[in-house]
């Protein structure tokens, strides 16, 4: 090796679980993201207040790639979050549900994405499985296009090659998979600490925050299967577990949604106008106005029909 190459490092990555009285699956969490391929990483567990049954459970992991951060209060999953961000050593930064499992490549994958990329954020595809760890399903972000059937104990191995489309979206309008799928920019995330109300979001913190940082830095989605969604009965949008069809998606979820959006969009426009000097000194002017607009004018035409429809459908109900 070159005195030159001994000088470069690899990029490390922070992977922030946080943790809520989910100990029957915490350990398969923890083990998948030991086994990664990519191993300059740690791991920042943020016990949001469990119960002393729960807590106990973290005692288990002693290893220094493990750090784990004890709240007094539950503070719910952004706050959670951010308090973890706090202690993160790593240029890229992952949000990982406690109940999800990652696959071997995953770190690999999603770093070698961001490197050949200039994005904010990237979310991968995943597979689903159940509480008995039974593969129920998946999804490749290939929206649209065939999908060619493998070898079963192929499915999830095939990293080598993988689509990478950019995400076009309106502000606040989802585009990518769960928490778990995507890697940050730990630079984008600094963008948090002037969003307001952050106790807000006890959950859906994945929402804010992808949100914000398609709206800072753009975002992309990549086929490749790299993670493990787990459907069980404390799931937040308990989508049908026959089908995780999200048609199926309970009426206090759609409406838990409709309150998010509304919500997102009322804070964000709070924050640019509430910072918009220090925001203008971080994007310059012509950016900071070019997002306001984009936070203004987030009006997605197809939304707004599904909204009316759903509307429609309760007066009929009615």
């Amino acid at each position: 090796m070159t005195n030159e190459n001994k000088l470069l490092k690899q990029p490390k990555v922070s992977l922030i679980i946080t943790f809520y009285n989910l100990c029957e699956y915490i350990n398969d969490c923890v083990l998948s993201i030991l086994n990664q391929t990519y191993q300059n990483f740690e791991i920042i567990i943020v016990d949001d207040n469990s119960n002393n049954e729960n807590a106990e459970i973290l005692k288990q992991f002693k290893n220094e790639k493990i750090k784990i951060i004890h709240l007094n209060e539950n503070k719910g999953q952004l706050l959670a979050f951010y308090e973890g961000l706090a202690y993160a050593e790593g240029e890229f930064i992952c949000m990982i549900d406690a109940d999800d499992i990652l696959l071997p490549n995953y770190l690999k994958t999603l770093l070698l994405a961001h490197l050949n990329n200039n994005f904010a954020l990237i979310s991968c595809g995943f597979g689903e499985i159940n509480e008995k760890n039974e593969i129920t399903s998946f999804s490749n972000n290939k929206t649209k296009k065939m999908i060619k059937y493998d070898e079963i104990e192929n499915l999830f191995n095939k990293n080598d090659y993988f689509e990478l489309v950019e995400v076009k979206a309106p502000f606040g309008l989802w585009s990518w998979n769960t928490s778990t799928s995507a890697m940050f920019r730990k630079s984008a995330l600094d963008i948090l600490k002037f969003y307001p109300d952050k106790a807000y979001w006890k959950t859906g913190a994945d929402k804010v925050i992808f949100s914000l940082l398609h709206l800072i830095g753009g975002s992309a989605n990549i086929s490749s299967i790299n993670y493990l969604y787990r459907h069980h009965n404390k799931n937040n949008s308990q989508t049908s577990l026959c089908t995780g069809n999200k048609k199926f998606l309970g009426e206090n979820y759609v409406n838990k949604i409709i309150a998010w959006n509304k919500k997102i969009r009322i804070d964000t426009l709070k924050m640019f106008l509430n910072n918009k000097n220090e925001l203008i000194e971080k994007f310059n002017k012509i950016n900071y106005f070019k997002m306001l607009y984009r936070v203004i004018f987030c009006i997605n035409i197809k939304v707004c029909a599904k909204i009316i429809k759903t509307f429609a459908h309760k007066l009929i109900c009615f």
